[in-house]
């Protein structure tokens, strides 16, 4: 049975559709809205802070999508041309703001570049010449989008946490829906060779609003949480972490060294403790300042660290003292070890701030060999050893290094 054509029905969907086109982008403003405002009062009172600037992008975000939205009301020259600068310069401070984060110096020409090309570009075509404006704009944003990828892809340090590969994944994904719509609008695809407006309905305007919607979200709160993960990084890294010499602080060793022994337990291995002194440290801070005396601190500690394996850890034990810890390592490889770093504490001049001078360790070495895995003396009666070794290796006249047994049999080889 034959359908009478109707073109008021179609009139009505098409209107319906224009409806929902024009509640997605009351959408967006509402979204960047509230984005902008609570980047506001959480940034309010910092400084050089990026959570500024991505506010601001989502201010400019919000008054672009509410030109779009007006559209009819206001002549359509001036929120086209306007609506281009503004959304190009939103992603421009987006991509300043990560460059801050990363506390880079943002580059001019890559923030600047675009607003001036959509500037040019939106005030020499027509303003009823839709196509073109998408397509220039599209590839705009989506180099804009490039250049997001390039700075995300080349932060190591981001990259270890969930909140990197959010943004990563919104920002790649908004690559492809720019170049469809680019694609769509140069080959006159999905209606848009009658298309006038571009909130006019058609699937890939649609597709694009609803995609931004998601991704600026998505996007968004990327940021967000990896701002919020740096913060946590730096939180554990001052829990755990000498501020003076960069190694384990006190608690973070002793953290490490208890699961290191209860691992050397459980698998039968042996597990190698050195403790460190620096000899006459005391006589350095009077003779020569405390400031030395920290410069001393920390080249003797990068000296041992540089000469350590990634599987090993040391820890700056309190003052002077340093500890290493030496997971599957015997008495012989131990003692190899302490020598070659009292060795090269001895030999290396150390050039501080203020004028070179030479200082030398003791080392006391205990080790629980994989023949005590049933011992079960604990960590603390290992402790004891290598402090007590150390004593004795001052009394006996300094930079040197002894080694005494720990209780267990076979600890020490005769």
């Amino acid at each position: 049975m034959a359908v009478a054509y109707n073109p008021e029905a179609r009139t009505d969907n098409r209107n319906e559709m224009l409806l929902d086109n024009r509640t997605l982008i009351l959408s967006l403003m509402l979204i960047s809205a509230m984005m902008a405002l609570s980047l506001t009062v959480v940034s309010w009172g910092r400084e050089h802070d990026s959570l500024k600037k991505w506010a601001g992008a989502a201010t400019l975000e919000f008054l672009a999508f509410t030109l779009v939205w007006a559209r009819g009301s206001i002549p359509d020259w001036f929120s086209i041309v306007l609506f281009g600068v503004l959304i190009v310069t939103c992603q421009a401070m987006k991509l300043a703001a990560l460059y801050e984060y990363r506390e880079l110096p943002w580059p001019r020409w890559q923030c600047l570049t675009p607003i001036a090309l959509a500037a040019l570009f939106l005030s020499v075509i027509s303003y009823d010449d839709l196509r073109n404006r998408l397509v220039y704009g599209s590839l705009i944003y989506g180099a804009q989008m490039l250049m997001f990828l390039q700075v995300l892809r080349t932060d190591t340090e981001s990259r270890t946490g969930r909140a990197w590969w959010l943004m990563f994944g919104a920002i790649a994904t908004m690559v492809p829906l720019f170049a469809l719509r680019a694609i769509a609008a140069f080959f006159n695809l999905a209606e848009f060779a009658t298309v006038q407006s571009a909130t006019a309905p058609n699937s890939v305007q649609m597709v694009m609003f609803v995609g931004i919607i998601a991704l600026s979200m998505l996007g968004s709160l990327g940021f967000i949480l990896m701002v919020k993960e740096r913060a946590d990084r730096v939180i554990r890294s001052l829990a755990m972490i000498d501020s003076l010499t960069k190694v384990f602080n006190r608690r973070a060793f002793m953290e490490r060294a208890e699961k290191e022994y209860a691992i050397a337990q459980r698998n039968k291995t042996s597990l190698a403790l050195l403790m460190i002194d620096i000899d006459y440290f005391k006589r350095i801070n009077d003779e020569f300042g405390h400031p030395t005396g920290d410069d001393v601190l920390v080249d003797v500690a990068n000296i041992l660290n540089s000469r350590l394996r990634k599987q090993d850890t040391l820890g700056r034990y309190g003052g002077e003292e340093f500890c290493i810890l030496l997971p599957n390592t015997d008495h012989a490889g131990a003692m190899v070890l302490a020598e070659t770093l009292r060795s090269a504490v001895a030999g290396t001049p150390l050039a501080t701030e203020r004028k070179t001078i030479s200082a030398t360790i003791s080392i006391g070495v205990t080790i629980c060999p994989a023949s005590c895995a049933d011992c079960n003396q604990g960590f603390y009666k290992l402790l004891d050893d290598a402090d007590a070794a150390l004593y004795q290796a001052k009394n006996e006249g300094r930079n040197r290094v002894v080694t005494l047994p720990n209780g267990c049999e076979g600890s020490v080889p005769a």
